[in-house]
């Protein structure tokens, strides 16, 4: 074989199909470098969804603020005994630390908020029984740019009752005061309210007719009762004297405090006494002549309560007879109309 015949035949083997891959564009695709995979990026995974459920121990009631913090508003108020159901929790390193409402000491958790189910808001876990499972990863919070207006609010007063049968008034502004860090008694603040010992001129048929003003001063014995028409009570004018001489400033007094402007106000900060009916119903109101001859609006069912708490359905009162107690809005709103909406509200 001469050489040009040798040199053909190895080009014609050079130009032989690869086994298995087919000739033409096939080859040429299975020769071209592979194109690299393109890269994954990790996302991290959410943490999982918790649930647990814990018990209010604060008494009255825990407020529920907007966001985890003391520096957030309080939204809401969960009464004491309630059993919530949470699915975060957070710690804010920055907030002051809570005792323990159960315990009374400041524990490991001081700092912890525990977020209501159903976006409701967030609790001191000071105020709860229960503790998030062990493992679970806290929330992530930022603080928004603005805050809502507070809407509800407990004030720290404790009940103290009346010592006398017909003190009401001044029991409740003692509480008041006791809120206001004023220390007093019921008889400095019956002096200054002033009292009109005289008896009633009454009815054959049981009407009074004539009587004292309680507009002006402390009407009966303190130890009497309206049913009986040994005692009556006292009004909004003289309990804002007393309160004035006691050292608190008054911010508001008299008849016709809405309340809206009442609520407003024990949200603020404010506690207030209110004039209500001792069933808490709506009730009807009769008159009597003063000695002054003033008329008087009076009803036998009168009565004076602290207000210090409010929510967007109840109020909180301590009523110095019957102890600290919820009442509905509507309730309280309707004992509260039977005396015009009278109310002694402190700075």
């Amino acid at each position: 074989m001469s050489r040009r015949d040798v040199a053909a035949a190895l080009l014609g083997l050079l130009l032989l199909p690869a086994c298995g891959a087919g000739g033409g564009a096939a080859g040429a695709a299975r020769a071209a470098p592979p194109t690299p995979a393109a890269t994954a990026i990790a996302t991290p995974a959410p943490a999982p969804a918790i649930s647990f459920t814990g018990t209010i121990v604060r008494a009255p009631g825990a407020p529920v603020r907007f966001g985890p913090g003391m520096d957030m508003p309080v939204m809401d108020v969960e009464a004491a005994g309630r059993v919530d159901t949470f699915d975060g929790w957070l710690t804010r390193p920055d907030d002051p630390p809570q005792p323990d409402a159960a315990t009374g000491r400041v524990e490991t958790w001081s700092r912890d908020w525990l977020r209501l189910a159903g976006g409701r808001g967030w609790v001191s876990s000071a105020s709860v029984r229960g503790r998030p499972p062990a493992g679970a990863a806290p929330v992530a919070w930022t603080p928004p740019a603005s805050l809502p207006a507070a809407t509800a609010g407990v004030l720290d007063i404790a009940i103290d009752p009346q010592d006398r049968r017909a003190t009401c008034e001044v029991a409740a502004l003692k509480m008041a005061l006791a809120g206001r860090g004023i220390a007093t008694d019921e008889r400095a603040l019956l002096a200054a309210a002033g009292i009109d010992v005289r008896p009633p001129v009454v009815s054959a048929a049981g009407a009074i007719l004539r009587w004292g003003d309680p507009d002006a001063a402390f009407v009966g014995d303190p130890d009497g009762d309206p049913p009986d028409h040994t005692g009556y009570g006292v009004y909004a004018a003289p309990i804002a004297r007393a309160a004035t001489r006691a050292g608190a400033t008054v911010l508001a007094s008299g008849t016709g405090i809405a309340p809206a402007s009442l609520y407003t106000a024990v949200v603020a900060g404010h506690p207030a006494v209110a004039w209500v009916t001792n069933d808490y119903r709506a009730d009807a109101v009769s008159t009597w002549q003063a000695w002054d001859g003033a008329e008087v609006r009076y009803s036998l069912h009168e009565h004076a309560v602290t207000v210090i708490g409010v929510t967007a359905t109840q109020v909180l009162l301590d009523d110095p007879y019957f102890g600290q107690r919820w009442h509905s809005r509507a309730e309280f709103e309707a004992a509260y109309g039977t005396f015009d909406d009278m109310a002694v509200i402190l700075s």
